[in-house]
């Protein structure tokens, strides 16, 4: 039964943000009464065409983050991923023999990530995938004698953790090689690392905290593995006096680090699965011109306390002239633009990220106005909450800023629910694939072009008045 209400309960949503797109008096009424809105105001639609942007920065984010989940290693749309591995533990025995054998040798294990390279939305004939991998290996080694040492480690908080390895600054280096090749579902990558890391440990007695990088700024394409928090965890393994004497050990945290390696300074590109950001501003001029030749009264307010309450927006919409021909997907699927406006809040511009209201008779149709890598030649996104405030408080000269990402793979891009659900025959179904496309995608032809908002304005001039 939960199940069927999850569905009902959907299913109303969509019916009621869609009333927003239809003509129908009654319903729309409705649709008024449940947004808190008086049912008496009119909704009327205004058009403003051939809007240009004022500017357009992106924000290239190479913040260091968790791989404890997923690993992401190599390089991929212009982006190197390298992986960081953290190792603390006491062991004395371990290092005695360490430093009586001749021939010791380390290596690491990496579990390639299952879910995603045996999912039907991989590119099947993309595996087996083979490539003579150069490795840069380096490290930063730390020695102790006591069991408080490793536990000083522990304590080092993650968010510390991953702000320090900005800049990392590595005890030693050196470079090895490796053949992979990375089968569909339950490959194991095992890389011997160098000698000179191994040679490095043996001055250690009792305990050590290893920090290890992986980096392989050649290779052709990025491989996605296990992380630290899960049951495939990586593995660090250093045999010593015979092949059947080793240990292993398990990082007790991993980081992905990224580097930039775009060409083109003043190119609007965002890449998909980081925090990559596009901040778009408009001027206010010609919104507010339209406004005030559609409604006949002046624009901006700025009468008593300038807000101006004449008006809600109740739906605001851009839309961008799109072109995908500079763009890169690896799973060739849509991928949808995240949307947040910069709206006032307690006396400070906050980012709030915008809701989406579906249009459920165009995306029957043709789909999702908001995704790139799809049918069609234009871009449409929602940025109702930052319209409403920026219409709100347009007299103190303000500008409209609105902020683009890319978010996930869309594997079903016509249903209007917007969401994975489980539908009245108890079956699963995904409308977003659950990983990232590390995706690119050039804006820079998008912000040269004319842009359209189309407003719906819930007002209560005329018959109000």
């Amino acid at each position: 039964m939960k199940k069927r209400h999850f569905v009902l309960l959907s299913c109303l949503a969509v019916l009621l943000s869609s009333c927003i797109f239809d003509t129908d008096d009654s319903t729309l009424s409705r649709w008024l009464s449940d947004q808190g809105l008086p049912d008496s105001y009119k909704v009327q639609t205004l058009s403003v065409e051939n809007l240009n942007v004022l500017s357009a920065e992106t924000f290239l984010d190479t913040t260091p983050r968790s791989a404890n989940d997923r690993a992401i290693w190599g390089h991929q749309a212009n982006l190197l991923h390298d992986l960081v591995f953290d190792f603390a533990f006491i062991d004395s025995a371990f290092f005695a023999d360490l430093k009586k054998s001749d021939s010791a040798r380390a290596l690491i294990a990496l579990y390639n990530l299952r879910p995603f390279y045996s999912s039907k939305n991989y590119p099947s004939d993309s595996l087996p995938l083979k490539e003579d991998l150069d490795i840069k290996v380096s490290w930063k080694l730390d020695a102790g004698s006591k069991k408080a040492f490793v536990d000083s480690i522990g304590d080092i908080t993650d968010s510390a953790w991953y702000a320090d390895l900005t800049g990392w600054e590595a005890d030693g280096s050196a470079d090895t090689s490796y053949s992979l090749s990375l089968k569909a579902k339950d490959t194991l990558v095992k890389l011997d690392l160098p000698n000179a890391l191994v040679e490095s440990m043996k001055d250690i007695k009792k305990a050590c905290h290893l920090q290890l990088r992986l980096s392989i700024p050649e290779a052709a394409r990025a491989y996605r593995f296990y992380g630290a928090e899960t049951d495939y965890s990586p593995i660090f393994q250093v045999r010593t006096l015979s092949d059947t004497n080793f240990k292993s050990m398990y990082p007790f945290r991993m980081a992905g680090l990224v580097s930039n390696e775009e060409t083109c300074s003043d190119c609007q590109v965002l890449h998909g699965g980081v925090m990559d950001s596009l901040v778009v501003e408009f001027s206010s001029k010609e919104v507010l011109a339209a406004l005030e030749e559609f409604y006949g009264d002046d624009f901006p307010y700025v009468i008593g306390d300038s807000n101006d309450v004449r008006q809600a927006v109740v739906l605001a919409q851009m839309t961008f002239a799109r072109d995908d021909s500079e763009g890169f997907s690896e799973l060739g699927k849509p991928i949808q633009v995240v949307v947040g406006s910069f709206v006032d809040s307690a006396d400070a511009v906050v980012r709030k990220m915008e809701a989406y209201d579906v249009n459920r008779k165009l995306v029957d149709s043709v789909g999702h106005p908001n995704m790139v890598f799809y049918d069609g030649d234009s871009l449409s996104l929602q940025v109702t909450y930052g319209l409403r405030d920026f219409l709100n408080k347009a007299s103190d000269g303000r500008t409209f800023k609105m902020m683009m990402r890319l978010g996930y793979p869309v594997l079903a891009p016509m249903d209007s629910l917007y969401t994975n659900y489980i539908n009245d025959k108890g079956d699963s179904i995904y409308v977003f694939f659950s990983h990232f496309d590390y995706a690119r995608y050039d804006f820079t032809s998008m912000m040269k072009s004319p842009v359209t908002l189309k407003l719906w304005l819930a007002t209560k001039r005329g018959d109000e008045e």
